[in-house]
Order: structure tokens, then C-alpha cells, then sequence
């Protein structure tokens, strides 16, 4: 696939049949589960998505004739999944369920506690057609929301933090994004932090 100015080369893909390790504990503002929040109603709200900056490459000098060209990602922030409670709830896994549920994904969409975001930061190759000073940029999908779980009829409010997908997308130096239509502020953070402002 050739590159132009700015190309979104990775599409955010859904982590679908991969279950995905770590220990459910880490990152988890909580006492244990118990049986009074097994079963009980859990109500979203705030929830919200929003694609993040998770890495940018260092400005690379592409020749005219270089054709395929790797670049190396440095990190710019990790998103880790988390769940805070104000007393003894939901166990991190039924949360995680229902909040995918909630947004209409498999249940293993989302990433649980002990799955950094790091995990989607890798070299990327990237075709050119023609010279010029480019960057590559990767993002994940972040989630928030609150939540009510009815525990016996106790109340447990709380939260949930976390991420999906993966999304990348070359930027030439010198060409605003925005002229090519990818007005994303992921984006422009990127474009800002390889190539300048």
C-alpha cells in the first residue's frame, strides 16, 4: 500500500478471541469480590471513547527511490486498565463484561487490568512513493465510564478505565494534517511532537 501525506494504515481492530492475561488485582482500587455483588444490576455512565497518542516515531528522511521504510516508535503515554471503588464490588472481570456489553462489543474487547497498552507498540513499515521527512504515529481506542452495582441492595459506585483496538498513521512533515483531512487531535498531537508546530 503507497503512502501519501497522510495515510491511517491500521484501522482499529478488535481483539477478539484473545484473552488476555495479567493479574485481574493489578490496578484495582478494590476489596475483594463477594457474593453480594455477583449478580446484582451494574448502570453505566459517562461513558466515553476517545482514540489517544500512544507512541510517535522520530522524524526519518525518506528518499525518492526508498520505497518500504521502518519506523520505531517512542512512547508517549500508557494507558493501563483500571477499576476504583468505593467499598466491595463487582469482580474486575464482570465489570469489564458488562461495559463491553454495554457498548455492544464481545466481552473480551476490552483490555483488563495487567494489559498495558504497550503490548500494541511495534516497528511499522510504510511504502512510499516520493521524498520527504515523514513520522508514524499509533494510537489505541481509550474508555471511561462510571458505574452504580447493586450489591443486597447496597449501593458500590466506581469506575473503569481502559483501551482497544489499534490505529497508525504516517505524517509528512511539513503538510498540516488537517489539509488531508485527518483532523483527529491524536493526530495532531503527533504531528506536533515529530514534525513540530
Amino acid at each position: 500500500m503507497k503512502t501519501s501525506a497522510v495515510l491511517l494504515c491500521a484501522a482499529v481492530f478488535l481483539v477478539a478471541g484473545c484473552r488476555v492475561g495479567g493479574n485481574d488485582s493489578a490496578a484495582v482500587t478494590r476489596t475483594p469480590a463477594g457474593t453480594a455483588c455477583s449478580d446484582g444490576e451494574i448502570r453505566w455512565a459517562g461513558v466515553s471513547e476517545e482514540r489517544r497518542l500512544i507512541a510517535v516515531s522520530r522524524p526519518v528522511e525518506v528518499g525518492e527511490k526508498d520505497g518500504k521504510v521502518r519506523f520505531s516508535p517512542v512512547r508517549v503515554r500508557e494507558l493501563e486498565p483500571r477499576v476504583e471503588m468505593s467499598g466491595e464490588g463487582p469482580s474486575a472481570g464482570r465489570l469489564f463484561a458488562s461495559l463491553g456489553k454495554r457498548l455492544g462489543w464481545e466481552a473480551d474487547t476490552l483490555a483488563r487490568p495487567g494489559r498495558s497498552s504497550a503490548v500494541r507498540e511495534r516497528d511499522d513499515v510504510a511504502d512510499f512513493e516520493g521524498g520527504g521527512t515523514f513520522v508514524f504515529a499509533r494510537a489505541v481506542r481509550s474508555v471511561e465510564a462510571s458505574f452504580t452495582a447493586d450489591c443486597s441492595g447496597t449501593p458500590v459506585y466506581g469506575s473503569v478505565s481502559s483501551w482497544h483496538g489499534s490505529s497508525g498513521a504516517s505524517l509528512a512533515c511539513g503538510v498540516e494534517p488537517s489539509v488531508e483531512g485527518a483532523d483527529e487531535p491524536w493526530i495532531a498531537e503527533a504531528y506536533e511532537l515529530g514534525c513540530g508546530s
